[in-house]
């Protein structure tokens, strides 16, 4: 009887092994193909390098950064735009991935779908870093230019910072890119019209931007109570605001021109750990949501 027992324990432990090397190869072949798949086409480097570039120019431009008295949160909401172009990567390789014969090859040969999709999502969340450690080097270089001497360099402003600010602030891009990546093909996933899904891209993306205090200035949407709590449903607002309160030091002044103005709505009121942890539930509700309703081919 204990022999039995003793094999039976022998037996569990060689097939537990054997399903984790199993595991551990098909990610390794997934994660290969999903990269030489998106890296040999011109488009990733298009939403990785090229539009994160053009928004951080426009932006600049439309701050007029030249004239302006920059503090770190102004420069927190440049160096965080460029993880809103992940949703269109994402978006319009998997749209495109479902209209051909490249899923049905991968699910043909056995390969679950959390496999593929713990490939598809790690790869494209080290493509958002990739593009955030671009624009950061950009920002440096614009710094230069349109920066004024009194104000100091990008990362003369940077270094104001302290270690758990950085903190913050590494968090908060890590929720940014993890949520566009999860929408990407969330709205993939339920949308089988290439041409459609990314027109709806395009709207979110532009809604979120706005919405999510990155692109207008945080004071003027503070102004209005309901476009303030409209923003609450905005998932990228709650993931923007951790990095924003940490590049403020938690420091109200340092974000707010006026924070004392009358009828003034401060976003979380300002509290940091509020949005760490609605910003947590958004992306892991969103996470297993693009799990959900990632599909193989465009037949439901």
């Amino acid at each position: 009887m204990k022999n039995n027992l003793k094999k039976n324990k022998e037996i569990s432990k060689e097939q537990i092994k054997n399903y984790f090397t199993k595991s551990v190869s098909n990610f390794r072949n997934n994660f290969i193909i999903i990269s030489l798949s998106i890296l040999k086409n011109f488009r990733t480097y298009v939403y990785v390098i090229l539009i994160p570039i053009a928004f951080l120019m426009i932006y600049s431009w439309y701050t007029n950064a030249y004239k302006g008295d920059f503090k770190p949160p102004e420069l927190f909401k440049y160096m965080v735009i460029p993880s809103f172009a992940i949703i269109f990567l994402v978006n319009t390789t998997v749209s495109e991935w479902k209209n051909s014969v490249f899923l049905k090859r991968i699910h043909s040969a056995g390969i679950s779908r959390i496999n593929f999709f713990v490939s598809l999502y790690i790869f494209n969340f080290l493509l958002g870093i990739a593009s955030f450690l671009i624009s950061v080097t950009v920002m440096s270089i614009i710094s230069l230019i349109y920066f004024k001497p009194s104000n100091g360099t990008f990362f003369s402003l940077l270094g104001l910072l302290e270690f758990n600010d950085w903190v913050g602030m590494l968090y908060s891009l890590f929720l940014c890119i993890s949520i566009s990546v999860s929408i990407g093909v969330i709205i993939s996933g339920l949308i089988n019209s290439i041409a459609l899904s990314q027109s709806i891209t395009l709207i979110f993306v532009l809604f979120s931007i706005v919405f999510s205090d990155c692109f207008l200035p945080i004071d003027l949407l503070s102004l209005s109570k309901p476009l303030t709590y409209m923003s609450y449903f905005v998932p990228h607002k709650h993931s923007v605001w951790v990095g924003l309160i940490s590049a403020s030091s938690q420091e109200v002044s340092w974000a707010f021109e006026n924070p004392e103005r009358p009828g003034r709505i401060i976003s979380f009121g300002f509290n940091l750990w509020i949005p760490c942890v609605t910003a947590f539930l958004y992306s892991t509700l969103l996470l297993v949501s693009g799990y959900f309703s990632f599909g193989w081919n465009t037949k439901k």
